[in-house]
């Protein structure tokens, strides 16, 4: 893409819709492991790495942030979910577990892929959830020099399985469900990309694709693919590390518009608020939370 067309798409971007997100927390009160974010039904924000590694912090509807929970034996969880008993899933990338956390006590209560007797998992990294509670999660391995990763799936309650979906996915990073459940889309953190399946009502994922390509679209090279979410009119919101970004793609792999952070490395993101418009992001080189109001509410 020439200079030329890619102000054209940049300036075709902002006359769609355009925005800036401000900082809600303050600097340095998460890691840069600062990560997750899941927001529960009563408007709780729940991030991890608050004020050191190996936690999750809570803030409360009103912004008051504290420690909430320690992950067991010196764990880190990574992508966390609300299922739909409220209960918070999260991705343990030290333990190699997908915890079921009751947020009533903060009590870690089982490991959803305890069952997997395959190869062990390389490092367990975000989670995205159904309607019925089938469980999508990817799993890169970072000391491969193209991140090669595989992406699973756990059945619904109550006969849980983990069940491998794919294998050799370059750094598969943030999964998310579209609205109706019948859509998966899975960034590639090296592979520049991100990709969609069609879902099918069992769970089986089939035609995947590629969605939306960084390079091709114009954008820097140096972008990589993190967190992902969908508005209930099925647009994807990807972050872009390192780029100070995040891109809002219609269905049809068409950008819609950009949403500019304070930090340049906005991670993941949610949305949350009685209306479900406000999107809060995590972001890495300040250790703190961001948010923006968009124009419709979001999907789980």
């Amino acid at each position: 893409m020439t200079r030329v067309a890619v102000i054209a798409a940049w300036a075709l971007i902002l006359r769609a819709e355009d925005y800036t997100s401000i900082a809600v927390t303050p600097a340095g009160g998460f890691t840069d492991g600062i990560e997750g974010p899941a927001c529960d039904a009563a408007g709780n924000l729940y991030a991890v790495s608050y004020e050191r590694e190996g936690t999750i912090g809570r803030m409360t509807p009103d912004g008051k942030t504290s420690l909430w929970a320690v992950v067991p034996n010196g764990g880190r969880v990574n992508g966390m979910r609300l299922d739909s008993q409220g209960k918070l899933i999260g991705a343990d990338y030290i333990n190699h577990i997908v915890h079921r956390i009751d947020p009533a006590s903060a009590r870690f209560e089982e490991n959803l892929a305890a069952d997997w007797k395959g190869s062990p998992f390389h490092q367990p990294n975000d989670v995205g959830i159904t309607a019925n509670d089938t469980i999508y999660f990817t799993d890169p391995d970072w000391k491969h020099e193209k991140g090669l990763g595989r992406l699973f799936r756990i059945t619904p309650p109550p006969n849980r399985q983990t069940v491998l979906i794919e294998e050799g996915l370059l750094g598969p990073n943030g999964v998310t469900l579209s609205p109706g459940d019948n859509r998966v889309y899975v960034g590639q953190s090296r592979g520049g990309n991100v990709l969609v399946y069609d879902r099918a009502p069992d769970g089986s994922l089939s035609n995947k694709r590629e969605f939306f390509n960084f390079v091709k679209n114009g954008l820097p090279a140096n972008g990589v693919a993190d967190g992902i979410r969908c508005d209930v009119r099925g647009r994807v919101f990807i972050t872009l590390v390192y780029t100070g970004r995040i891109l809002i793609v219609n269905p049809d792999g068409k950008l819609a518009g950009t949403i500019r952070t304070q930090g340049s490395r906005p991670a993941n993101l949610t949305f949350c608020g009685r209306d479900g418009r406000t999107l809060y992001i995590t972001e890495k080189e300040h250790g703190r939370i961001e948010k923006v109001r968009v124009r419709y509410r979001g999907v789980r």
